[in-house]
């Protein structure tokens, strides 16, 4: 069988049988959908149910399936102005692709399409020999990448969402995307009608982009007046304070100096306790030790923005017309499930156990590359040009992707 037909057959059979679940006001929704061995999106469709949503699904046998984060008042009017915006969701999009993770050197690689070059680990925005960004990247599942971008999502809500922005839990709806990654929809009514550039101010805040270091209490020139932030401050200035504090709790001489010359490294690492202890004291004060040039703090704060920045993909909160993956429906790479939960559910959620379409008896299948993963708890590969015995959930997956063909089932 044809590696579309048996993916086409799989998914048919898992939404002849699953209850597939709707967005609040499906009337209003626009709805896409990608397909097996056709270009591009069909787009601008509609539902008046979650039943004839479900026969789409079962008749048609979708590789993807999206919804509008927007509600209009005609979404399959394909004019988009004539779809008459009436709001939009904030969502936000969590990614391992965008997470820094060392394991990445071990499975993921990338190549640049036009020269050719290609290394493992994370992709650059842009070649290193030839600047291209014309990047092609080779990434795949793994425990200790979704483990991060879980944790990424919980300081999304908990940091941001709830904490700052004053957003309901019960507001949010957190999906596993059914690949690397998560998306977070805010149902709140304010939040519905924000405007894109609110969504802008939005991304850059919870990203760091354009923090005045000064404005928060780290200067540049002079210390003399100006009180450093309290580790207990709420916002970008107890967030900041509390990661320099442990950037220079933790850091090693080889870390400073790779920032520093060595006689200013030199002197932060000998004069750690006093510079923690200033920090510490009631009110905080910035320490004094000669020969330390006060730039110091504003370079380690601008250092560690990027560690307490949330990774959202910009892109798509600041998009009031974003098309979104719908819950319950199967992702065509990986065919897991886009699978629906609270944030109290989050933490215990195995995103291979919890979102498997196709459940765990072994089947026989050709696998033509793997490197070697940790997925579910258990290790696979690497395996190239092999037959091997998988659970079916992982055979599906590298079925999906391109790495495997179906020997017996």
């Amino acid at each position: 069988m044809e590696r579309g037909d048996l993916i086409r057959k799989l998914f048919r059979g898992y939404y002849s049988s699953a209850s597939i679940e709707a967005p609040n006001d499906i009337g209003r929704r626009e709805f896409g959908f990608i397909f097996i061995g056709q270009e591009g999106m069909r787009r601008h469709m509609s539902f008046k149910s979650v039943e004839d949503l479900r026969s789409f699904m079962v008749r048609e046998t979708p590789l993807h399936a999206y919804f509008s984060s927007a509600y209009y008042d005609f979404p399959d009017v394909e004019d988009m102005d004539g779809k008459v915006w009436r709001g939009a969701d904030l969502v936000f999009d969590i990614d391992a692709d965008h997470i820094p993770t060392p394991c990445k050197s071990e499975h993921d690689s990338w190549r640049c399409i036009d020269c050719g070059y290609s290394s493992m680990g994370m992709a650059p925005e842009e070649c290193p020999k030839c600047s291209s960004r014309r990047i092609e990247v080779d990434s795949w599942l793994c425990d200790f990448c979704l483990d991060k971008a879980r944790d990424e999502v919980f300081r999304l809500v908990e940091e941001f969402l709830v904490s700052e922005f004053g957003f309901s839990i019960g507001s949010m709806l957190i999906v596993f995307s059914g690949h690397r990654g998560y998306h977070v929809h805010v149902r709140d009514k304010v939040a519905v009608e924000l405007s894109l550039e609110a969504r802008r101010e939005i991304t850059d805040y919870i990203r760091g982009v354009g923090l005045s270091l000064e404005l928060h209490g780290f200067p540049s020139k002079s210390v003399k007046g100006v009180i450093p932030p309290s580790l207990s401050d709420p916002g970008w200035r107890g967030r900041l304070i509390r990661a320099l504090y442990g950037f220079i709790s933790s850091a090693s001489l080889s870390d400073l100096t790779s920032m520093f010359n060595e006689r200013i490294a030199k002197l932060i690492y000998d004069n750690k306790d006093e510079i923690l202890c200033s920090l510490e004291s009631s009110p905080p004060r910035w320490p004094s030790i000669s020969g330390l040039p006060t730039y110091v703090w504003s370079r380690i704060a601008s250092r560690v923005v990027s560690e307490v920045a949330v990774h959202i993909d910009e892109r798509v909160t600041s998009d009031i017309k974003r098309l979104m993956r719908l819950p319950s429906s199967l992702h065509g790479k990986t065919g897991l499930i886009a699978k629906s939960m609270s944030i109290s559910a989050l933490n215990s959620f195995q995103p291979l156990f919890d979102a498997s379409a196709f459940g765990f008896d072994d089947c026989k299948v050709h696998v033509s590359h793997m490197p070697r993963i940790c997925i579910g708890g258990s290790f696979y590969g690497p395996y190239r040009n092999v037959d091997v015995k998988l659970p079916k959930t992982i055979a599906v997956y590298l079925i999906c992707r391109g790495s495997a063909n179906l020997l017996s089932w």
